[in-house]
C-alpha cells in the first residue's frame, strides 16, 4: 500500500472537505499522513490518519480567517505559511518520502516539498477549481494586482522557487495545472464547469461523522421547523447580525439553532426567545438533518452541506469567494441572495420565509440533493 502524504491549509474550510476521502483511503489500507496545527490533530485522528503537527504563521487563522481588512496581503502571508510548512514538515519526513503528495491549492509548501523530491502532486480544491482557462479570482477578485503586500510577495516567491527546483516565474507558478485535480463540488454548481477537462475529478463534498470530534445534534421536538443560522467561522466584524436575527425571528413558528461563532459570547446576547438555541458552534450536518432553511454565509462547505442534505439557503455572504456562491445559489434557483447592506430585521423575515414557502426551490434543491448522493465523493476522489 501506498504512503499518502495531505498537505493542508489551517482552515477549517480548506481541512474539513479533505476528511472522507482521507477517511476512505485508510479504509483502502493506506497510510495516510496529513499536516495539522494543533486545532486539527483530534479530526485528523478520527479518521485514521496520522498528524504531523507544525506551527502556522497564521495562528488560529480557524476561529477567524477572513474579513475585509485582513485579506489585503493574503499572499503574503500564504508565502509565510508555504515556507513555515515546507520546513517542518521536511524534517518530519526526512529520508520516509510519500509516495504522492495531495495538496490544498493554497498549501504552496507541498508544491516546493513535492519539486524538490520530485514527487507526484495531486491538487485539491476545495472551492472553485483553477485551470487555463478559468479562475474565480477575476471574477470575483480578493485582492487588487497592484496592492503593496501582493508585490512584495511576488518577488519574494520568484527568489525563492529556484531552491526548490521551480523556474522562477510566477506567472508558470501560479498558473501551473497538476495532472489530476479534484474538486470538492458538483460540476453542475461549478461555474463554467464543463470547461474543465479530464484532469479534474468532480468528487462533490466528501461528508463523513464528525460527531467523535464535533458532537451531535437531534432537535428536541418536532413540533416546529428548524432553521440553521450561522456566519460559519469566518464571522468577524459583524457582531450587530445576531441581534438583528433574534428580533426577526424571535417568538416566530420556527425552532432556531444559532451558531455564533467564537467572537461573540452567547451570554451577551440579551433576551434570547425561548425557540432559539444559541451556541458557539453546533454539528452543523446534524442541524442540516433537520433544518428546513439554512440562513448561511454561504461559505463553500456551508453551500455544499446544506445542497447535500436538500436545504435551500438565504445566503448572506462577507467576503468575494461567499459572494460568488451566494450568487451561484441565486442563479441555480437554490435559494436567496441577500446582499449585506440590504440586511434588517423584516429583511431577514422575509427572505427565509419566502424561500421557505417557495416549491420551486425546494424542487431545484432536491434535485441537486439527488445528483450529488449518486456520486460517492470519497470512493471517487480516493480511487483518482
Amino acid at each position: 500500500m501506498a504512503h499518502i502524504a495531505f498537505f493542508n491549509f489551517p482552515a477549517i474550510g480548506h481541512v474539513n472537505p479533505t476528511l472522507g476521502v482521507v477517511e476512505e483511503l485508510v479504509a483502502r489500507g493506506h497510510r495516510v499522513t496529513c499536516t495539522a496545527t494543533d486545532h486539527f490533530v483530534p479530526a485528523i485522528k478520527a479518521v485514521g490518519a496520522t498528524p504531523v503537527r507544525y506551527t502556522s504563521p497564521f495562528g488560529e487563522f480557524y476561529r477567524s480567517p477572513y474579513n475585509e481588512e485582513t485579506m489585503a496581503g493574503e499572499g503574503l502571508r500564504c508565502l509565510e505559511e508555504a515556507i513555515a510548512l515546507h520546513e517542518q514538515v521536511s524534517g518530519y519526513y526526512g529520508d520516509d518520502r510519500p509516495d504522492v503528495v495531495v495538496h490544498d491549492f493554497m498549501a504552496w509548501g507541498a508544491r516546493f516539498y513535492a519539486a524538490q523530491h520530485s514527487l507526484p502532486a495531486v491538487r485539491l480544491f476545495p472551492s472553485y477549481g483553477v485551470s487555463e482557462t478559468f479562475n474565480i479570482s477575476e471574477k470575483f477578485p480578493l485582492a487588487a494586482p497592484d496592492d503593496p503586500k501582493v508585490l512584495e510577495m511576488a518577488q519574494k516567491l520568484v527568489e525563492l522557487l529556484p531552491s526548490f527546483n521551480l523556474p522562477p516565474d510566477i506567472g508558470a507558478f501560479m498558473g501551473h495545472v497538476e495532472k489530476l485535480g479534484i474538486i470538492f463540488l458538483p460540476r453542475e454548481f461549478h461555474f463554467d464547469g464543463d470547461t474543465f477537462d479530464d484532469r479534474f475529478v468532480f468528487a462533490g463534498p466528501c461528508l463523513g461523522d464528525r460527531s467523535a470530534f464535533q458532537g451531535s445534534w437531534e432537535p428536541a421536538s418536532a413540533d416546529r421547523p428548524v432553521l440553521l443560522i450561522s456566519l460559519g467561522t469566518a464571522a468577524t466584524g459583524w457582531p450587530e447580525f445576531f441581534p438583528l436575527a433574534l428580533e426577526a425571528f424571535g417568538d416566530s413558528e420556527w425552532h432556531v439553532v444559532m451558531a455564533v461563532g467564537d467572537h461573540i459570547d452567547p451570554a451577551d446576547l440579551k433576551s434570547i426567545p425561548a425557540n432559539f438555541e444559541v451556541r458557539r458552534h453546533v454539528p452543523q450536518l446534524d442541524v442540516l438533518q433537520h433544518a428546513r432553511v439554512f440562513l448561511t454565509h454561504a461559505g463553500m462547505n456551508s453551500t455544499m452541506e446544506s445542497l447535500y442534505y436538500g436545504v435551500p439557503m438565504v445566503a448572506v455572504p462577507q467576503m468575494n469567494e461567499q459572494r460568488a456562491n451566494a450568487v451561484r445559489v441565486e442563479e441555480l434557483g437554490l435559494g436567496r441572495h441577500l446582499p449585506r447592506e440590504e440586511v434588517t430585521v423584516e429583511s431577514l423575515r422575509q427572505a427565509v420565509d419566502s424561500v421557505a414557502a417557495d416549491s420551486g426551490i425546494a424542487e431545484r434543491v432536491q434535485r441537486m440533493r439527488d445528483d450529488m448522493r449518486k456520486v460517492n465523493g470519497p470512493a471517487v476522489a480516493a480511487g483518482a
